[in-house]
């Protein structure tokens, strides 16, 4: 098999580099390890974090390239690669442009999304995060089951999507309005489950795989799944191509102008988890079981270079699981129910240790030892927010609490006794939340004092939407451990996205995207949509530059 490209990867960065190397003229071929096409991407919340993107522009947002980037270079601090920083702000706006007017790939500002690092000079509370549009997955025809579905235990429960859109909808229902909006989607995705098997509804890191794929096809690409890559072809020093097997057939497939690796990065690789990721034996990944350090691997065999030490491996969450019956791991991404008010969580002390609304409690979690921990609240919380795999309206708390996944008791101290937390330091805990709570400060942590915090609290809930009591009881908890939502170790790359080699030159015919790249942000992230944007940059990036090539 002979190609000029061969992309290793689905996600947003593989087929973003598809894309763009296809619509150059080139002959491409990207290989998907897994049974369904895209990737990380596909099970992600699909925004991308774009200074001053054309959709920011025609807003009106105050902006600039140098503020931003100027942002970017305070966060990452002496670590940062200054190149890098400065091809993601100067290629971002281009790149969005560019998928407009080329593909399917279109997207919309995003409500307000604070940047992570607020008191950092440049920081932004709305602007920079751009969300894909949503998708029609019947556009894909006969081609919709190649498309990964979103996972169901966090960002489609039950298989039905919810857009960031819909949220103003959820929290005004009941209200006429709200509930027909609400409804429409519910009917919908109950006559497409009947007709298709899933909802066509996409929204999220889902449309966005959709949108690429659909594009990838339609640009010519060939793509193949279920085709796992063993190993790079090289030759006098120039990687020339791969050796991959198709349909379960070993081959090797040229590649006349070089090799992408866009595999996803390694979360489900125990080995490299335990060299680069802190509490490895407990850690939780939410990433594809796919995403086992393929590409990188490939890459250090073929005298690639590995990353500098960053600030952090990973892109941590807070994370939760548990066993079906058939044997799958669920996990839950705990992304909204720890802001809400009334929610902590505790050491085994039974004492809270950060501030549960903050992006960076990961970080509280391995600093104070307190992995395992628990997060805790009473009935009422649990119904109107959910919490972990408990929806809201608490229709799954039996079910979760006869699996286990979920503890309850009547007091605290019989909930401690059933998590093994030290009734007194929780009981003292409690005391000191409510206690704050009145005056809606919460004197320990401060959540809820800062806009990031604010933003997926509850706007209802005065004077703090972030912290309130406890409550009376029954209480429920669950075990939560540090996980991730990607990986940020990889193969160092220029600012063309060539890898480089050990001895500091490019290594020939060789290019990394996404996750298989080391993080341009040295593993500590600005703000929501540092994942995916950097994929698609990076994507965008390789795709012109092996073009070029």
């Amino acid at each position: 098999m002979n190609y000029d490209v061969v992309i290793m990867g689905s996600g947003a960065a593989g087929l973003t580099a598809a894309l763009v190397a296809a619509k150059a003229g080139l002959k491409v071929a990207v290989l998907e390890k897994a049974a369904h096409f895209g990737g990380t991407t596909a099970i992600s919340g699909g925004g991308v974090w774009i200074p001053g993107s054309p959709q920011a522009q025609a807003a009106g947002v105050q902006d600039s390239a140098e503020v931003a980037r100027g942002y970017a270079m305070a966060v990452v601090g002496n670590r940062a690669e200054k190149a890098l920083i400065d091809a993601y702000i100067d290629t971002g706006p281009a790149m969005v442009e560019w998928l407009a007017a080329n593909s399917s790939v279109h997207f919309l500002l995003s409500p307000p999304s604070s940047d992570w690092y607020p008191e950092v000079a440049g920081a932004a509370d709305h602007g920079r995060l751009l969300a894909p549009a949503e998708f029609d997955g019947k556009q894909l025809g006969e081609n919709f089951n190649r498309l990964s579905k979103p996972r169901e235990e966090f960002n489609a429960p039950g298989g039905m999507m919810i857009d960031l859109f819909d949220l103003p909808y959820l929290e005004r229902l009941p209200a006429p309005g709200a509930l027909w909006h609400m409804a429409k989607i519910a009917i919908r995705f109950a006559l497409d489950k009947k007709k298709l098997g899933r909802g066509s509804r996409l929204t999220m890191g889902t449309a966005l795989a959709g949108r690429l794929l659909h594009s990838a096809l339609e640009a010519g690409v060939d793509l193949y799944e279920n085709a796992p890559v063993e190993g790079l072809v090289v030759s006098d020093g120039k990687v020339t191509g791969v050796r991959a097997r198709i349909n379960g057939q070993g081959t090797e497939i040229a590649a006349a102008k070089g090799v992408v690796l866009a595999s996803g990065g390694f979360s489900a690789n125990a080995e490299m988890r335990k060299v680069y990721i802190p509490f490895a034996d407990q850690h939780v990944s939410i990433l594809p079981y796919a995403n086992t350090g393929d590409g990188i691997n490939a890459a250090t065999v073929a005298g690639a270079a590995m990353g500098a030490e960053n600030h952090v491996n990973a892109v941590w969450t807070v994370a939760s699981k548990r066993t079906r019956e058939d044997g799958y791991v669920e996990r839950f991404a705990h992304l909204m129910d720890m802001s809400k008010p009334g929610c902590i969580a505790v050491n085994k002390r039974g004492l809270r240790f950060g501030n549960e609304a903050s992006v960076h409690f990961v970080e509280a979690m391995h600093a104070n030892g307190a992995v395992p921990a628990h997060i805790i609240a009473n009935a009422k919380f649990v119904k109107k927010y959910g919490m972990g795999l408990v929806l809201p309206g608490g229709g799954k708390i039996k079910q979760m609490v006869a699996c286990g996944y979920m503890k309850t008791g009547a007091t605290l101290a019989e909930l401690a006794a059933q998590i093994g937390v030290d009734p007194a330091g929780l009981e003292a805990t409690a005391a000191k939340v409510a206690a704050d709570a009145e005056n809606g400060k919460d004197t320990q942590f401060g959540k809820g004092e800062t806009q990031i915090d604010i933003e997926i609290g509850d706007a209802k809930h005065k004077p703090n939407a972030c912290f309130g009591a406890l409550g009376e009881g029954p209480y429920y908890a669950v075990e939560i451990f540090p996980g991730d939502g990607s990986t940020t170790v990889g193969v160092r790359i220029d600012e063309h996205c060539r890898v480089i080699g050990q001895n500091g030159a490019p290594v020939g015919g060789l290019w990394a995207a996404g996750l298989d790249a080391n993080s341009i942000w040295q593993g500590k992230s600005p703000a929501h949509g540092c994942n995916v944007g950097p994929a698609m940059v990076t994507g965008f990036i390789a795709g012109r530059s092996i073009a070029a090539a």
